[in-house]
C-alpha cells in the first residue's frame, strides 16, 4: 500500500508493493495507487499468475517522478478514464528493460530498453508489457509543457533514445541525463528538491527544443513516426517515408545507417514487433489476419520472418499465450 515516507517539505515520497496484498485484490490496489500517485489506469494481467508490482513515487511542486517494476500486464487510459480522472499532464516513460507496445490515437509504436516516449496523458492510449514492466516515469503539467515547447502541441508520441548504462553511444545526452536524474532522485530523495526539479525542467526543455527543430535527429524522428503511422500499409516504401521526413531517399538511408540498420530492416523489425504484440494480446485472432494488419503481403513470409526473429512460429506463440 502507498505510505508517505520522510522527505523534504517541498517534495513527497510514496512507495507501493503488492507483496503483502492478497492476490485477488492486487489489481484493484495497483489501480488505486496509480490513480492517486501517478496516472489513472485500467489494468489487466496477461497471465493467470497473480500480479506482482512495485512503485516508488516522488512528488515535487510541479513534476512527478516514478520508478515502476511489475509482471506482464496491459494498462489502458481510455476516454472514459480520462473524463473521470484527468491528469492535466504530459507523461514521459523511460523503458529500462524488455519491450512494450504503445497504442495511441493514430497508430502504434514498440518501445525497447533505452527508448523513452513522450505523450499527452489526457489522450487515450494502451500499453502492453508481455514480459513485465521496468521503467522510469516523469509527468509534466500541460502549462509547463506549453512553456518549454514554445507552444508546440503534442499531437502524437515523440520517442527519444537514452543510455541505460555505460558504453551505449549514439543516445540523446539530454534524455540520458534526465533518466539518470530521475533515478538518482528516487534513490536519494533527501537532495535539494528545488534544484532537482529545475534541472529536470531544463533537460525537458532541451529535449523539446531539439524535437521541434529541423536537424537530422528531427528528420529521423519524423521518419519513425511515419513508419509508426503507416506500417500496416503493405505498399509503404522508402520514398514515401523520406518525403514525410522532409529528406531525400539517400539522406534517409544515411539516417538509418548511422544507427546501424537499413530502412528495410527497421520496417521489418517494426512490423514483427507489432505482430508479436498482437499475437500475445489477441491469441484467438487468425495469424493471417494479424499478418495483414501488420503490413505483410504474404502469411508465409510473415511466418518465416517471425520465426527467424523469435525462434517460434506465430501459432506457437499464440498457443503458449493461451496456456
Amino acid at each position: 500500500m502507498a505510505e508517505p515516507q520522510d522527505a523534504p517539505s517541498s517534495s513527497r515520497l510514496l512507495s507501493f508493493s503488492t507483496a503483502q496484498i492478497p492476490a485477488s485484490h492486487r489489481i484493484e490496489h495497483w489501480e488505486s495507487h496509480n490513480a492517486k500517485a501517478l496516472i489513472g489506469l485500467d489494468i489487466r494481467t496477461l497471465e493467470n499468475s497473480p500480479l506482482v508490482a512495485e512503485e516508488i513515487n516522488l512528488h515535487f511542486p510541479a513534476l512527478r517522478f516514478a520508478r515502476v517494476k511489475g509482471s506482464s500486464q496491459i494498462v489502458e487510459r481510455s476516454e472514459r478514464m480520462i473524463a473521470e480522472r484527468p491528469t492535466g499532464d504530459v507523461a514521459m516513460f523511460f523503458a529500462l528493460g524488455g519491450e512494450a507496445f504503445f497504442y495511441h490515437s493514430t497508430g502504434m509504436i514498440m518501445l525497447k530498453a533505452g527508448q523513452a516516449v513522450l505523450y499527452d496523458a489526457d489522450q487515450p492510449f494502451v500499453r502492453g508489457f508481455s514480459y513485465g514492466v521496468r521503467e522510469l516515469v516523469l509527468t509534466v503539467p500541460h502549462e509547463e509543457y506549453v512553456r518549454l515547447s514554445r507552444g508546440k502541441p503534442l499531437k502524437e508520441p515523440v520517442v527519444f533514445e537514452f543510455a541505460t548504462g555505460a558504453g551505449t553511444p549514439g543516445k540523446d545526452p539530454a534524455a540520458t541525463s534526465l533518466a539518470s536524474l530521475i533515478n538518482s532522485a528516487l534513490r536519494r530523495p533527501q537532495e535539494d528538491p528545488h534544484r532537482v526539479e529545475q534541472q529536470a525542467l531544463a533537460l525537458v526543455e532541451q529535449l523539446l527544443v531539439r524535437a521541434i527543430g529541423t536537424d537530422h535527429s528531427s528528420a529521423y524522428r519524423r521518419a519513425l513516426q511515419e513508419i509508426d503511422r503507416r506500417f500496416a500499409d503493405v505498399s509503404l516504401n522508402r520514398a514515401q517515408v523520406a518525403a514525410a521526413a522532409g529528406v531525400s531517399e539517400r539522406q534517409l538511408a544515411r539516417l538509418f545507417a548511422a544507427r546501424g540498420e537499413t530502412f528495410a530492416e527497421h520496417l521489418l523489425a517494426h512490423r514483427l514487433q507489432a505482430a508479436e504484440a498482437l499475437l500475445v494480446s489477441e491469441p484467438h485472432t487468425p495469424v493471417a489476419q494479424i499478418a495483414r494488419r501488420c503490413g505483410f503481403a504474404s502469411p508465409s513470409h510473415f511466418a518465416r520472418s517471425f520465426k527467424a526473429r523469435t525462434g517460434v512460429t506465430p501459432s506457437e506463440l499464440q498457443r503458449a499465450t493461451e496456456a
